[in-house]
């Protein structure tokens, strides 16, 4: 599990002790790594659990005790199943990896969307990169199955994985193109990224109107996005709570540590 606080858990004790200290910590999500990922030294594979399906039970029922969600890093199709059978909010990749390749299952999508589980594809900004290294058939397969999740029903959010080799922080609206690239209309990207996606997903009711008792979010772009897409990378101004932020960087740009 992962946090403001990193937390290695291997016993029920280790999670409920990893989740509180996180808790007290401040943060406002726990995120459980529920399958192996691409960039841990042996580690286990992308397809390979690294909870049982009980102890994923056990964290979403801890991480409520102390009024968290939870977000699962999963690859694995089983995993996913698992991960959708605990109850966490958000499932970050969702690639339905297994031994042999690709194994979609529309049964767990079924319960995925009845359980208003949002998925955060984790799509690189820098995306056309990943294909080219992924090689053009597993990269239409993926693309294939982000479409069959779509056609599903799925509730997509909006992320990059932004940190991994490849993956700039800073380059959010590309991984947006990616998906204006699969069919998904602009409307329906922009909504990904606000209100009916991410915050939704978040929990977030009091944004996506300007209105009095809302927290006044806001966005200014030079162009309308829903008919420009390039729009959204001429941000004029952001507004957080009603403040203005300060000037972002150049798009694409790493950012000082």
């Amino acid at each position: 599990m992962c946090g403001p606080l990193r937390s290695i858990a291997v016993s029920d004790d280790d999670i409920r002790a990893g989740i509180a200290r996180n808790a007290a910590a401040g943060a406002d999500l726990i995120k459980v790594m529920a399958s192996g990922g691409a960039l841990t030294p042996n580690g286990p594979r992308m397809w390979e659990a690294q909870f049982t399906a009980r102890q994923l039970r056990l964290i979403v029922e801890e991480a409520a005790r102390h009024g968290l969600a939870v977000a699962a890093h999963a690859h694995g199709t089983d995993v996913i199943a698992h991960c959708v059978d605990a109850g966490v909010r958000t499932i970050e990749h969702c690639s339905w990896r297994t031994a042999e390749g690709i194994g979609y299952d529309p049964e767990i999508t079924r319960r995925m969307v009845e359980n208003d589980i949002a998925v955060c594809r984790c799509v690189s900004g820098d995306w056309q990169l990943f294909r080219r290294q992924l090689g053009a058939e597993r990269a239409d397969a993926i693309s294939e199955t982000i479409r069959r999740m779509r056609k599903d029903g799925v509730r997509f959010i909006a992320g990059t994985d932004a940190g991994v080799p490849g993956a700039a922080f800073g380059d959010y609206v590309g991984m947006l193109d990616f998906f204006a690239t699969l069919g998904f209309g602009r409307c329906e990207v922009l909504d990904m990224a606000t209100t009916g996606g991410a915050a939704h997903a978040l929990g977030l009711t009091d944004t996506g109107a300007l209105t009095t008792g809302m927290r006044a979010d806001l966005v200014v772009t030079d162009g309308n996005p829903l008919t420009d897409p390039t729009a959204l990378r001429r941000i004029r101004h952001v507004f957080a709570s009603g403040r203005r932020a300060p000037a972002l960087p150049p798009e694409g740009t790493e950012q000082p540590t």
